[in-house]
């Protein structure tokens, strides 16, 4: 059975050896995360060599996707390398680096001292520890009464849900990255702590500069994205649901309604959605997740997402591979149940109105139809995505004579990929397509298929034939 949900995994060093990769892929990891709030590039050159080694030696596509790690807040470094804060006790917070303790800490941003206000809220470690601004002494230094307290180690994030704080997207250190990405073979590039368009704009621009096509996921992790949310799914290539940061930035019991919200939205406009973190959390120490982690990846099936994503369950825990084939397991168990009760969500694409429509027409033609495939011969991987979206209930062979594409329809819905040289002729499309689907078990002689492909073959914007094509034998 093809699982049609796709897999991110995060790679970190319980995952960075070539072994592990291969395990990974045959699991039905589909997309290589790169995180790059850890490790450095050096590291980063090795991993990604590694994937690609693993890539050619088995002979199936796998996209990397490169994290770059925002304008995130941490605590600085404590003394012993953990404090404890006591309800009711009063922390300074100082613009100045120190080792900290119990009762002076300082952060990674020192502008924080200039921004904060009294009253404002401060959280520590996704939320677990929470302080109350008391009193400002800027440039130096601002006082917080502990609301609620517990342990705090170095590195720890900081987040400020009601302050305005005038950062841009993209630090100093993520400008130094992606001079670094332009250079490399990946295939997408998220940008963390989305606040509106306009970031997603500025990371598209500095990777044309460096003549690199690589495609922009914006993270809503935000409030501020999130309000702004319809003009940053038109601007991306695509959007993460990173609900760590966004479950500490806004109400908890808002965050799952936002996550289907956001997922719809990708769902009618065209663009990949992935839901992120914590989704298998106790599978980073334990061989089996808890009962509601398997509720919640199920319910991301359900809410349209393309792609369900692991963080520390594969970068740092002890059953990396158990987590993707389980990420897997869900999605198959839950695969025929939603199909079949999918909701009709017609999807538009304004760049390609015609590929919108001829995908749409495939979706009604499989409904009317025994189809056992679909099959698209794409240059750029647009009218796959388009297949993707109107979520077909058959396999959805794509092919491509670029390898950038092929990679990058990893992370699309149902979408199995394949790098194929441009055909003259549209039954040489057709051809291929009946060959592949009965090598790879989609199809048996006699079987109808639905091929979409464009004249001439192979350039892009051209989509504008469909073929029900028989598979010859039967």
């Amino acid at each position: 059975m093809v699982i049609r949900t796709k897999v991110v995994a995060t790679l970190g060093p319980a995952t960075s050896e070539p072994a592990v990769l291969r395990q990974l892929v045959g699991a039905g990891c589909d997309v290589f995360r790169l995180n790059f709030s850890h490790g450095t590039l050096v590291e980063k050159a090795r991993l990604l060599a590694s994937i690609r080694a693993v890539e050619a030696e088995l002979g199936e596509p796998v996209a990397v996707m490169a994290d770059l790690c925002g304008p995130k807040i941490r605590v600085g470094p404590v003394v012993d390398d953990e404090i404890e804060l006591v309800a009711g006790s009063e922390l300074v917070i100082q613009r100045e680096p120190l080792e900290g303790d119990a009762t002076r800490v300082s952060t990674t941003l020192a502008e924080l001292v200039d921004a904060v206000r009294p009253g404002e809220s401060i959280l520590l470690d996704d939320g677990k520890l929470r302080l109350e601004v008391t009193g400002v002494r800027p440039p130096d230094e601002f006082t917080c009464r502990v609301i609620h307290g517990g342990p705090l180690r170095s590195g720890k994030g900081v987040n400020l849900p009601r302050t305005e704080l005038a950062l841009s997207a993209l630090t100093e250190k993520d400008r130094a990255d992606v001079a670094w990405i332009v250079e490399q073979d990946i295939d997408y590039v998220a940008l963390s702590f989305v606040r509106s368009e306009a970031d997603v704009r500025e990371l598209r621009g500095l990777l044309q500069d460096g003549g690199c096509d690589a495609h922009v996921i914006a993270k809503i992790e935000k409030p501020q994205a999130v309000e702004d949310i319809e003009d940053i799914v038109e601007t991306a290539d695509g959007i993460m649901v990173a609900r760590g940061d966004l479950g500490v930035e806004m109400e908890l019991p808002l965050v799952p309604v936002t996550q289907k919200r956001i997922a719809r939205l990708c769902q009618a406009r065209g663009k990949p959605c992935i839901i992120a973190t914590q989704m298998l959390e106790s599978m980073t120490h334990a061989p089996r997740p808890t009962r509601a982690e398997v509720s919640d990846v199920a319910n991301a099936v359900l809410d349209h997402a393309d792609a369900v994503m692991l963080s520390g369950e594969t970068a740092i825990g002890a059953y990396p591979v158990r987590a993707v084939q389980m990420m897997n397991d869900i999605s198959e168990a839950l695969q025929a149940d939603r199909e079949e009760r999918d909701d009709p969500l017609r999807v538009h694409y304004a760049s390609a109105p015609t590929t919108a429509a001829l995908a749409h027409a495939v979706k009604a033609i499989i409904e009317e139809e025994q189809i056992a495939a679909a099959a698209v011969f794409t240059a750029t991987g647009t009218t796959a995505r388009m297949m993707a979206k109107n979520r077909l209930p058959v396999p959805i062979l794509a092919f491509s004579p670029s390898r950038t594409t092929v990679r990058r329809m990893c992370l699309y819905y149902g979408v199995e990929p394949h790098l194929a040289d441009a055909p003259e002729h549209t039954r040489e499309v057709l051809a291929l397509a009946a060959r592949t689907a009965v090598e790879h078990g989609h199809a048996r002689p006699g079987d109808k298929l639905v091929v979409l492909s464009g004249r001439p073959i192979g350039r892009s914007g051209a989509t504008n034939t469909l073929v029900v094509h028989t598979v010859p034998g039967g």
